[in-house]
């Protein structure tokens, strides 16, 4: 615990985003006695988010402790050509996954931000970083973004995604990336904050058996016809899910869901 106080950030508050904050940060950055080294290097420009968070105001970001293990270690490992992420925020874990998909050899890196004020930040910083050859930004609501996305990418499967947006939403946007045809054999799926605020949902979804997803898929269908933009998902898909402990950059203990797709079940 002790090596990771010095990066602790402020307590959480009953407001914690969407109040100026974000348009702080970015004026905290462009004033920072470090921001002529920032350029083209993204891993001063997180330091410089994580002293804010440190120093000012909480940030809602993935934090050093768990973007370590995707930087440094599931992006390594899997060597994603294409990586999603749903909820980019002001670009902390699009920085961060953002220049470790470039050192492995990825293509391109798609960060999906509701807010147009969160994402002019992103971009702002992507651009500091020198990562917009690789970093792409997309506004808008996050399903409408995953439609597009297949649209534009008309077949194949996305080779990982970081789920980091609503947790509501968590366990419907990955039914509609398996709808979509997005998440297939070889796809990683790691999801933010399955214990901290926690998303049980999603981590029994991931966990079911295709039998069981088949049996509440056919309950679901019931109610989906009176219910907007409901997914179904593809019950057939098999996941091996493990649950990687690790800590909230306020410290608070919480976990990351690392759910690779291993095959589609015969029907």
């Amino acid at each position: 615990m002790a090596a990771i106080e010095s990066h602790f950030y402020k307590p959480e508050e009953a407001v914690f985003h969407n109040d100026g904050r974000e348009e702080r940060l970015l004026e905290f950055i462009q004033v920072h006695p470090t921001y002529c080294e920032m350029r083209g290097n993204p891993e001063k420009i997180l330091a410089a988010i994580d002293e804010y968070g440190h120093t000012r105001d909480f940030l809602m970001n993935v934090g050093r402790e768990k973007g370590r293990i995707v930087a440094e270690d599931l992006i390594p490992k899997y060597k994603p050509d294409l990586m999603v992420e749903l909820g980019g925020y002001v670009g902390y874990s699009t920085l961060l996954f953002g220049a470790a998909l470039k050192e492995a050899g990825g293509r391109k890196y798609l960060s999906f931000e509701a807010s147009p004020r969160f994402a002019a930040i992103s971009a702002a910083l992507i651009q500091l970083a020198e990562l917009d050859d690789i970093v792409e930004i997309h506004v808008g609501p996050c399903r409408d973004s995953l439609r597009m996305l297949r649209q534009n990418y008309a077949t194949g499967v996305v080779d990982m995604f970081f789920i980091d947006h609503a947790k509501v939403e968590y366990v419907n946007d990955l039914k509609l990336c398996e709808e979509l045809g997005l998440v297939g054999p070889g796809t990683t799926v790691i999801a933010d904050n399955v214990i901290s605020p926690g998303a049980p949902d999603y981590l029994e979804y991931v966990r079911s058996s295709t039998a069981e997803k088949i049996v509440k898929k056919q309950l679901a269908s019931l109610s989906a016809a009176d219910t907007k933009d409901v997914s179904l998902g593809n019950p057939f898909l098999v996941y091996e899910s493990t649950l990687i402990n690790s800590f909230e950059p306020t410290g608070e203990p919480d976990s990351l869901d690392v759910s690779c797709c291993l095959r589609i079940e015969d029907h």
